[in-house]
């Protein structure tokens, strides 16, 4: 069969027609007579219009597809046709093999090299980069994913993320990050677990602060100012609970909430008619403490939606959840702005587009937050309409025609393309959306470890990142064990444990 990155050279006569195709079902390959045509398998034809050489080829290099020069770079296929090429690693001084459909950061762990990544993979942050010393131009080019990192870092050409480098021919690379510590906190091969080390998630998030507390304190004993505050937070921490949100944090006399964590429809709308509930109860809660002390506080909230990452930090016994990213920095400046505008309650733009229609708006400001030089719009929001909110929790177990199914993430959390983790009871569900919804227990059947930071392929598979195995994650078939085919290997190979999936109610359930 023909190898999808490899040249194929064709005598093409004027006047025929060509259909290139892969799908594996035609004795021509890589041609068959395009009867699938607007199936799943889509062959590409190709009325030739003179006689020529021509390279059939799907390595997605070219402009032209499916045609290249043949050249391939240098490409040099060997004989043995695996399409594997060498790669040395410094400062471990190790050659590792790396196929040409893989990434590089997936053949440097398969090669024992404790390579760092701590987004599991998934082109998000820049910890699995390198520096191409030698064969910059034998890498493929950025992905949209490397390069919007690249400009935000101001990387040179020559420092790529391995998780996002394909190869086409021998390369030496050194690895950036190599501290030890680096490589315990992100759990890498010396502990035999790799995996990532948060999950991507929208969620709405709220910043609340107290305005006047520091001449409130001032006034008072410590005893009476622990005493008022736990006060305030157990007013206000019902109020967020009510709505859906959690307390992730409290900070000296700020409070940091969460919203969509577990339950995600109308996370927005939930957080602004929390912050409006909020306000009005510290205005009854000033007339608590102007009786008491004869002086009172006030609120200030912020409110902003965003991409975060999710994840676990400290370490052994202080670890603990929480939520960072632009995202948390944006709401916290928001909450600021309310200072200078003389305001209670601001939304930024992103919040506002998802609730306008349900909420009443007393004004906006345009400005630019401290530490950004971009304008963005704050709405004041004075109140929710009545009956906009359809709170109604989601149960997360549900019986359907007699089997019970647990709701995971929500549908429009998991683009295609991607695949993130998702625990229940101690166990790791790896859901992937790739032309429909997978989910396939996280676990590599040869080894017991971690998939979070394989690879999927085109093909519907999935790279496992410790050895050079392959499994289809819509079967859980063994497409590849540990380098060779598992016809070989009969007695050891062990599927993946595919698990059902079905999208209802906005989210993606898994079968239990």
């Amino acid at each position: 069969m023909i190898k999808r990155n490899e040249p194929y050279k064709v005598e093409a006569k004027k006047g025929a027609t060509y259909f290139w195709c892969l799908c594996g079902k035609s004795k021509n390959q890589p041609f068959c007579d395009g009867s699938h045509a607007g199936s799943s398998i889509s062959p590409v034809k190709f009325e030739s219009q003179k006689t020529e050489t021509l390279f059939f080829c799907g390595c997605k290099e070219t402009k032209t597809r499916p045609f290249c020069d043949g050249s391939h770079n240098k490409l040099k296929i060997p004989e043995s046709g695996s399409s594997s090429f060498k790669a040395f690693v410094d400062p471990d001084g190790k050659e590792i093999e790396v196929s040409n459909h893989e990434s590089i950061l997936i053949a440097s762990l398969r090669g024992n090299i404790s390579h760092l990544s701590a987004c599991g993979g998934v082109g998000k942050c820049s910890t699995c980069r390198i520096e191409v010393l030698e064969g910059l131009e034998n890498c493929n080019q950025r992905s949209d994913l490397e390069a919007t990192l690249a400009k935000r870092l101001s990387l040179p050409d020559n420092i790529r993320l391995a998780c996002q480098t394909k190869i086409t021919g021998k390369i030496s690379f050194r690895r950036l990050l190599l501290d030890k510590r680096d490589v315990d906190l992100t759990n890498q091969l010396s502990n035999k677990k790799l995996e990532s080390v948060g999950t991507i998630r929208n969620l709405t998030i709220m910043f609340c602060d107290i305005k006047g507390f520091t001449s409130f304190s001032e006034a008072l004993s410590a005893y009476d100012v622990i005493f008022i505050l736990n006060r305030y937070f157990s007013i206000m921490r019902d109020i967020i609970l009510k709505n859906g949100g959690e307390i992730n944090n409290y900070i000296g006399d700020a409070i940091m909430a969460i919203f969509g964590l577990k339950e995600s429809r109308q996370q927005a709308l939930r957080t602004v008619s929390s912050a409006i509930q909020m306000i009005k109860a510290m205005d009854e809660f000033k007339e608590y403490l102007r009786k008491a002390y004869g002086r009172d506080f006030d609120l200030r909230i912020g409110v902003h939606f965003g991409e975060v990452i999710v994840g676990s930090v400290g370490f052994e016994e202080d670890k603990k959840l929480t939520v960072i990213g632009d995202t948390v920095n944006i709401a916290s400046r928001i909450e600021a702005t309310n200072k200078d505008s003389e305001t209670r309650l601001l939304i930024s733009d992103v919040v506002y587009d998802q609730v306008k229609d349900f909420v009443t708006s007393k004004d906006f400001v345009r400005l630019k937050l401290r530490g950004s030089s971009n304008l963005i719009t704050l709405h004041e929001i004075s109140e929710v309409k009545e009956n906009s909110l359809e709170f109604q929790r989601t149960s997360y177990e549900k019986e359907i025609k007699g089997e019970l199914w647990l709701r995971s993430l929500p549908v429009d959390e998991l683009p295609n393309g991607e695949k993130k983790k998702f625990t229940y009871d101690d166990k790791e569900i790896l859901l992937i959306n790739q032309d429909g919804v997978y989910a396939i227990e996280n676990n590599c059947p040869h080894m017991n470890l971690p998939l979070d930071m394989s690879q999927l392929t085109e093909e519907g598979t999935i790279m496992c990142p410790y050895h050079n195995s392959e499994f289809c994650f819509k079967s859980g078939e063994v497409r590849k064990w540990i380098g060779e085919l598992p016809a070989d290997h009969l007695s050891e190979c062990k599927p993946l444990n595919v698990i059902n999936t079905r999208s209802e109610e906005s989210y993606i359930w898994i079968k239990k």
